[in-house]
């Protein structure tokens, strides 16, 4: 039996896994962003210079503060409190889009996209139509 992956937003990768609020964006995801003119995007990007042709972009850092933050700000709590929503699941950054690699990434990282709990959870929320 294959199994798919099924994201039920219960948001654990965005919650619980550093890298995915505190980690590097690619150039792509920059040049994506600036010609979509997502300026509230790269707001949030601080680029470090580690020399001739290498850059460092780190996501999310607070453009008040300077800080890093320390849960996604495009993370969305669902009204009905069952889960969370990408703000911007559309243009979101690759490492979040290749998330999980596969199942075994998946279970070793404690996402349980690869799991009937979530094809339920889909259906519940009205995701899934059976």
């Amino acid at each position: 039996m294959k199994h798919t992956f099924n994201c039920s937003g219960c948001g654990h990768c965005c919650l619980q896994l550093i890298d995915a609020y505190n980690g590097c964006v690619s150039d792509a995801d920059l040049l994506r962003w600036r010609e979509l003119g997502r300026n509230d995007l790269l707001i949030w990007v601080k680029t470090l210079d580690l020399g001739p042709d290498n850059q460092l972009h780190l996501a999310w850092v607070d453009p008040q503060t300077g800080d890093d933050v320390e849960r996604c700000p495009w993370l969305l709590d669902r009204l009905d409190r069952k889960g969370h929503l990408c703000a911007i699941n559309d243009i979101k950054p690759d490492h979040c889009r290749a998330y999980p690699e596969h199942r075994k990434h998946a279970d070793s990282t404690g996402c349980n996209g690869y799991s009937k709990t979530a094809i339920r959870c889909k259906q519940q929320n009205g995701a899934i139509k059976e």
